[in-house]
């Protein structure tokens, strides 16, 4: 029975006397630390007119401003293409009147 546990102990304890190692162990080389992550820019909305926030938190989502600017894009355009076809015939000698988008469809 007392060899079986010597037998253990000497497994999990460290060597006595002479089978020790006569100088510690060299030190580990110093590796310099890695710089400081970099923060990532801030971005800032581009339209911060269009969001309002009340506790961090904005009441209008952005998809939806997104489709009202789409719109009101489209729009400009409609209206923009309307003139000059009004610009163009009129210099045919005809009248223009639009059409509301509505009635057309």
């Amino acid at each position: 029975m007392r060899s079986l546990l010597a037998a253990v102990l000497t497994l999990f304890l460290p060597a006595r006397g002479t089978h020790r190692s006569a100088a510690p162990p060299p030190p580990l080389p110093l590796i310099p630390c890695p710089p400081a992550p970099v923060p990532p820019p801030v971005i800032t909305c581009p339209y911060p007119a269009d969001v309002i926030t009340a506790d961090g938190m904005p009441l209008v989502r952005p998809y939806v401003v997104e489709w009202e600017r789409e719109r009101d894009e489209r729009d400009r355009r409609r209206l923009q293409r309307e003139r000059r076809r009004a610009a163009v015939l009129a210099s045919l000698g005809q009248d223009y009147v639009p059409v509301p988008w509505e009635v057309a469809v």
